[in-house]
């Protein structure tokens, strides 16, 4: 059946100092209503320190100069911060660089492809005179 209106039962012998589980199941029985819970050790919460660098302006320039290597970049700077405010110290540090990575070789890239078009402009192979002197 239901014990829904009866009476609790009463609390266990050995007085009520000792440390026990609140009646809600709850595992927290330090301080005041309200009150927030004590700090965590070490996992959850951010590093001491500052966050690792996200070279966020660096892979948008990546992207700009090689989307196909810019869009990881980007992906992998978004990542850093979130990473290291959970607590995850080596997962912020390895997308920083992985971040930092895709962006020197997509600007690398652009920069080489930017040069090659220029030089080919200069040298005429990719001008649009296609007048002919024939008779």
């Amino acid at each position: 059946m239901s014990d829904y209106g009866s009476t609790p039962p009463p609390p266990p012998p050995g007085g009520g100092s000792g440390s026990s589980t609140p009646p809600s199941g709850g595992g927290y029985d330090g301080g005041s209503y309200g009150a927030p819970p004590p700090p965590s050790g070490g996992y959850g919460g951010a590093p001491a320190g500052p966050p690792p660098s996200n070279n966020l302006v660096m892979a948008i320039l990546g992207l700009l100069c090689c989307w196909p290597l810019g869009i990881p970049a980007v992906v992998f700077a978004a990542q850093v911060n979130g990473k290291w405010n959970a607590g995850d110290q080596a997962g912020a540090i390895e997308a920083a660089a992985k971040a930092k990575k895709f962006a020197t070789i997509a600007l690398v890239l652009g920069i080489i492809a930017t040069l090659i078009y220029i030089v080919l402009i200069f040298a005429g192979v990719l001008s649009s005179d296609t007048s002919t002197t024939g008779m």
